[in-house]
């Protein structure tokens, strides 16, 4: 199990600076952020980024970018948009030596368009499947439930995450423990449930009614299990903490402790 840090944590760095501190305090991998002002297609500065990660032996995973970008989208000229910006993100992760891009899959405004709503965001997943060559893994992560009669995130129950999995022949998943927590759902049962696809997990904590980014051990979620199961194996795991609520020191501090105690 490598132990990584999201460049989100340190969001009030640029990515490069980002990258270097990730990088020097010795941790085995970097999550590249794909949102601004990180990894961004066409805001960041691709050959500095990639000279940055030069200087370290870490493995480069990327959060794939999804603020107005909604690959469940049933509009289609919308659709096209969306598929198009997430292929650029496929393609620069390719150019940084990505091994994995974790996307979300999506959401509605109406339960009655979840069956058609997950049809396009598999649509989707297969066209950034399929820009990736098999050259590294797409992988896709759970999402949080909708707290209003407007919002139904795909991939937030066990059945439409089942779903996507099963549709995209080479998609991986990506386990977030907080949201996992924030549904009521145990990360570990989800893990097992999902144990030949999982890649990479995503950790945080929170009280469980929302999805707050905290440093493990300061919400109520329980990880141990996952832990014990992923000891001795190939799965990624990446703190994301809130950059809006830890500074960077406070980041770094909170990582690198939890780094040296597994």
């Amino acid at each position: 199990m490598k132990i990584g840090l999201s460049t989100w944590s340190l969001l009030s760095l640029d990515v490069c600076s980002a990258v270097k501190t990730i990088g020097d305090a010795g941790f085995e991998y970097v999550e590249l952020w794909g949102e601004v002002p990180h990894a961004y297609p066409g805001w960041v500065d691709r050959h500095k980024l990639r000279e940055a990660l030069s200087s370290y032996d870490m493995v480069v995973t990327m959060h794939a970018p999804f603020t107005d970008l909604n690959p469940a989208t049933p509009f289609q000229p919308v659709k096209g948009a969306v598929e198009k910006t997430l292929e650029d993100f496929v393609r620069l992760g390719e150019f940084l030596g990505a091994k994995m891009v974790t996307v979300h899959p999506g959401s509605v405004h109406s339960e009655s368009l979840v069956p058609s709503s997950a049809e396009n965001s598999v649509a989707s997943l297969r066209k950034m499947a399929r820009a990736a060559g098999g050259r590294f893994s797409i992988n896709v992560e759970n999402q949080v439930k909708g707290k209003s009669k407007y919002h139904f995130p795909l991939a937030s129950t066990v059945e439409s995450l089942d779903l996507i999995l099963a549709e995209v022949e080479a998609l991986r998943f990506t386990l977030d423990t907080g949201h996992a927590h924030a549904n009521g759902q145990d990360p570990l049962a989800l893990a097992e449930r999902q144990w030949s696809k999982l890649a990479e997990v995503h950790l945080s904590d929170n009280a469980g009614a929302s999805d707050d980014h905290l440093i493990p051990g300061e919400g109520t979620s329980r990880t141990k299990g996952l832990m014990e199961k992923l000891a001795g194996t190939e799965t990624l795991l990446c703190l994301e903490l809130d950059p809006h609520r830890y500074t960077p020191d406070q980041v770094l501090q909170a990582s690198v402790s939890f780094k040296n105690s597994i």
